[in-house]
Order: structure tokens, then sequence, then C-alpha cells
């Protein structure tokens, strides 16, 4: 019942700060001007992430307050979250508003990370993909690891979100699929987290679903992307039979994981920089093939519950299995991408094929 009421607290507070927040944006012509890079035709308000961040924000601060059972929990580990948040939301606002170089978003990103491992949100063990034991990581390692896995998080979150509703709805539909865990699991802590970004992000989709009214900017992007790497870090009791424990919110974020690690892999590839924008992400491919931001949208919520549902079944099953089924998702990943590559080379042959006819 608790995991209800929090839930529809940060929905309903996200659904109607998110209006002000357009008005805001609209008055003082704070907009999403359309570009060559750009999907969008229209000019649109880019600082929807202040009302996801402001919903979640409040509704945890809220639930602590009054939630004996939260406090001793979660409650020591706020003020290092409301740092992080803080530094890097300012960091979004900062870029939607006036425009930042890559560089100076990438050192507030290592801020934030540092921030979150020095108030003891960290990647702490390795778990033996056999035996489960827990081996305790060295200080740098993990560090490095921590480092590695927010920043790459914010990014991959960031980066997804190329099409309206892509990035929050992929977002929602992930922490839903956490939320179930942490109810498998019976972890307070986990389905409080969880609810509250489902409940902010589910909130904004209303508005953000193609047409958007509204984007998340790289605000909220960014925000969100926060919140899925936390949520490998908080500690959710996630008891997983994997090489890392941050298997769970791994499988569920595969799809902006995935076109996050392809789009660096390209830009090394064409020896470029990895901070170069292009229009080659997955959902730009997709509308290359003709489909509609619509349908591809749908497509990558089915693919995030598929992957949802996979996530679970690393909870469910035995140790040896778990690796088992980790190399099968990856291989599936892959296959996945090289079909799509193939498809793009045949598209490309019948284009070049029906230039030459006409000519």
């Amino acid at each position: 019942m608790k995991t209800v009421t929090v839930f529809l607290v940060s929905f309903v507070l996200t659904f109607l700060l998110t209006p002000l927040v357009r008005w805001f944006c609209l008055r003082y012509s704070l907009l999403d001007i359309p570009s060559a890079r750009k999907v969008h035709t229209r000019a649109v308000p880019r600082l929807g992430g202040i009302a996801v961040a402001v919903s979640f924000i409040f509704t945890i601060l809220l639930t602590c307050s009054i939630s004996v059972e939260y406090q001793h929990v979660f409650y020591p580990k706020i003020p290092g979250l409301l740092a992080a948040v803080t530094v890097l939301c300012f960091i979004g606002i900062w870029d939607d508003v006036r425009g930042m170089r890559p560089i100076g978003k990438l050192i507030g990103q290592v801020a934030t990370a540092l921030i979150l491992f020095f108030a003891d949100f960290r990647v702490a063990f390795f778990t033996h993909p056999v035996s489960g034991a827990e081996t305790p990581l060295p200080y740098f390692l993990s560090m490095l690891l921590t480092l590695f896995w927010v920043i790459g998080m914010i990014n991959a979150v960031n980066l997804i979100d190329g099409l309206d509703g892509l990035a929050t709805g992929i977002v929602c539909i992930s922490s839903f699929c956490m939320l179930f865990v942490g109810f498998y699991l019976k972890s307070p802590v986990t389905m409080l987290f969880f609810s509250v970004v489902c409940g902010s992000s589910l909130g904004f989709l209303y508005y953000n679903f193609p047409p958007a009214k509204i984007f998340l900017g790289d605000t909220g992007s960014m925000f969100l992307g926060l919140l899925m790497a936390v949520a490998g870090l908080v500690g959710f009791q996630f008891k997983l039979a994997t090489a890392v424990t941050l298997i769970v919110p791994i499988c569920v974020m595969a799809i902006p994981i995935y076109d996050a690690a392809l789009a660096i892999l390209r830009r090394i590839r064409k020896k470029g920089s990895v901070f170069v924008a292009d229009k080659k992400h997955l959902h730009h491919r997709f509308l290359e093939f003709g489909f509609s931001q619509r349908q591809i949208v749908a497509g990558f919520y089915l693919a995030t519950m598929y992957f949802g549902i996979i996530a679970f079944l690393f909870v469910l099953i035995r140790n040896h299995y778990a690796l088992i089924l980790l190399v099968l998702l990856a291989m599936g990943l892959f296959m996945g991408i090289r079909a799509i590559g193939f498809i793009e080379r045949k598209i490309k042959l019948i284009h070049r094929l029906e230039s030459q006819q006409r000519k």
C-alpha cells in the first residue's frame, strides 16, 4: 500500500508540475530549435526534466520523513544523493539554456560520480559467477568501476533521448521491472525508490509521448540516467549469481547501454571524437527504414519489457545457470544489431539500383 501511495504522489506531482515548466519555457523562449541533427521539425520547450527531478526529490524526502521503515536504511544516503542530483541538474540546465562543451559536461559527470562514491554509492563487491560468493573490491578499483558505471549510465540515457517519449518510456518500464524485482525480493527500499522513479517518469510521459509537448532536455535525460545508475549502487538486496551485481539494471537498460556502446565504438572507428553527435543511433536507423516515431518508440518499449523479463530470470535461476543466460543475452543483442546492419545494406543497395535505373 505504501508503494502505491508513493507512486501516486510522484505521478501526480510530475503531472501537475510539467505544464508549469512548459509555460515557463514558452514564456522565456527556452526551446529546442530544429536542426539537421534533430528529428523534430518544430520548436519545443526543453526543460521538462526539472519537473521530474523536483517530483522525485520531494517524494523521497516526504516519504523518508514520515516513514520510520525507510529512515534507517535510505535516509542516511539522501544528502549524498541530493548533492549529486544538484550538481548534475545544474550542468543540465546550463547546457539546455546556454550550451556547454562536451568536456565540461564530462567533468560535471565525473564530479557527480565522485560525490556518489564518497556518499557510499559504490560498486563494492565482485560476485563469483558460480558460487555466488562476494569478494570486496580494492578501494581504487571500486572507485574506477563506480565512475565508469555512473558516467556510462548517464550518457546511455542521454544518447537514447532522440525521439519523443523514448528515454522517458524506457526508464519508466525499466523502473517498473525493477520495482517488481524488489517486490519479489521483499526489499522495501527497492520498492520505494523505483515506485518514485516510475511515478515521476510516467507523469511526464503523458506530455512527452509523440508528438511531444515538452522535452526532457539534457537536464532530464541525465537525471534519469543518474537514477538508473544509483539503482545498482544503493544496495537493493539483489543477491544475484553473476559476475557483477549490476546485472539487473544492465539487463533492463540493455537498449540504451548497447546503443551508447555502439556509438562510442562507431566514432572511435571513424577516428573522430566520441563527443561529436551523429544520426546513427538505433532509433535514427529505424527512421531510415521508414518506421514512424510512434512505431519505433512502441517497439523499443516492447523490447525493454522483454529485457525486463530476462532480468527477472536472473533473480530466479540458480547460480551456475546465470552466466549462461548472460552469454545468451549478449549473443541475442549481437545478432540483433547484425540483422539491422544487414537490412541497412540491402536498403542502400536497392536505393542505389533505383537511382541508376532513373539515370
